[in-house]
């Protein structure tokens, strides 16, 4: 047959080799994603995970992960300034916790985009019922005589969290230390200041490459077929190569 021609067979050869070599780069790439996203729900079960309460555990150190259970004093949040989030400007909401012996932690719950002149509007998202807080433990950053106390939108906006500048507008005693929520139990709802999420382990769009992959594949699966019914329409698999002349001229 024309098409088992040495030299044909050798393109169907390379068709397959560069097809088969494609679809194993595209289940690679399948496989990779998996991997991550693998990664990331167990990133974000570990933001979720129990940890120490620090009313029980009062010596935990700055850095751990803890946790509260305590209702918002949402009327007392106040905004730290001048925090970029996915390239856009914007403010962490800083909300009291109260506890049950009737004092209060500070709790980053989130970003929130920066609108018009900064106004967060934060009072109708926050839960009104218990919640139960977990995130890392930070100590309190006393203000410098350089950092500026602002406001925006009649919300206080400090350049850092300095728990004993918010407990001057607080007729409760705020702890020396905050959190920087990592998860909410229950769920922040919808328009709430957007919890930080775990890091990717990379920035690789693994699903996107097994398409370009598999698209390869597709184009030489496909594409062979179409020149080889094009050439025959040319009469070009009638046209002897040099083998077969030499062949039949030893005939």
């Amino acid at each position: 047959m024309t098409l088992l021609r040495p030299r044909w067979v050798a393109g169907h050869l390379l068709v397959l080799v560069l097809s088969a070599g494609f679809i194993a780069l595209g289940f690679w790439q399948l496989a990779r994603n998996h991997h991550k996203q693998s990664l990331v729900r167990a990133a974000r079960a570990a933001y979720a995970a129990p940890a120490p309460d620090i009313t029980r555990n009062p010596v935990v150190a700055p850095g751990n992960r803890v946790q509260l259970s305590g209702r918002y004093d949402p009327a007392h949040s106040v905004l730290l300034r001048n925090r970029v989030h996915g390239g856009k400007d914007g403010n962490d909401v800083l909300t009291p916790l109260l506890l049950d012996d009737g004092s209060g932690v500070i709790v980053d719950r989130g970003w929130v985009a920066a609108v018009g002149d900064g106004r967060a509007p934060i009072a109708g998202v926050t839960p009104t019922g218990p919640v139960v807080v977990r995130g890392i433990l930070h100590r309190s950053s006393t203000l410098s005589a350089q950092d500026a106390v602002t406001s925006s939108g009649g919300q206080l906006a400090l350049p850092k969290v300095d728990t004993g500048r918010i407990n001057l507008d607080l007729s409760y005693q705020l702890l020396p230390r905050w959190i920087e929520a990592q998860s909410q139990t229950p769920a922040p709802a919808a328009g709430a200041p957007a919890l930080p999420q775990p890091p990717p382990p990379d920035q690789v769009n693994h699903m996107q490459y097994a398409i370009q992959w598999f698209s390869f594949a597709a184009i030489c699966v496909i594409g062979w077929p179409v020149a080889l019914i094009s050439i025959a329409r040319r009469g070009g698999f009638s046209t002897p190569d040099r083998g077969d002349e030499r062949d039949h001229g030893e005939h």
